[in-house]
């Protein structure tokens, strides 16, 4: 349902919000602590400091830091900029038209599950996810001394969904 961009997007920002210190952190060192493509989080991290969710700093003592509190930042607003699921009405059975006037079978089903989705991740904040701590979930930083978490791409939007189902029972679409 989300693409890669939104799932990176959120994993790096969940990094940065649950980092102690709101200070500086470079793009290649959050790709290497989280195990995601260093130039792919690069090019993702300047989308989402152009629609005004990071700040970014060039120079020696540069790179990426929340411009706003988690509380204050929407799962919506992350992956609104990579996704457009605001202006998405594509049919999940793939029809070029499903609307009112000529459904397809699932039409009702997906346009409710849609909608529910689209609320739970306007009403789900950064810092929610950011203080879920699962197992195989969303890599917590690493002091110097700790190797860089494992990644695990699969598991991390489940870990998302958790926290959204969580947060109002939000029907799992498969």
């Amino acid at each position: 349902m989300l693409s890669r961009s939104s799932e990176y997007a959120i994993r790096a920002l969940t990094h940065l919000a649950s980092r102690p210190e709101r200070g500086w952190i470079l793009s290649r060192r959050i790709a290497a602590e989280l195990g995601i493509p260093s130039s792919f989080l690069a090019k993702i991290l300047q989308t989402l400091a152009s629609v005004g969710i990071l700040e970014s700093q060039r120079g020696r003592n540069g790179g990426f830091r929340l411009l706003r509190e988690p509380h204050l930042i929407s799962l919506f607003e992350i992956v609104e900029p990579f996704d457009r699921l605001g202006q998405r009405r594509l049919c999940i059975l793939g029809q070029k038209v499903c609307d009112e006037a000529s459904a397809c079978p699932l039409h009702d089903t997906w346009k409710k599950s849609l909608s529910l989705f689209l609320v739970k991740l306007q009403e789900t904040t950064l810092e929610e996810v950011a203080r879920h701590n699962a197992p195989g979930g969303f890599p917590r930083p690493t002091s110097p001394s700790e190797p860089a978490p494992t990644p695990a791409p699969a598991t991390s939007m489940k870990s998302v969904t958790s926290v959204i189902s969580s947060a109002g029972g939000l029907p799992v679409l498969r």
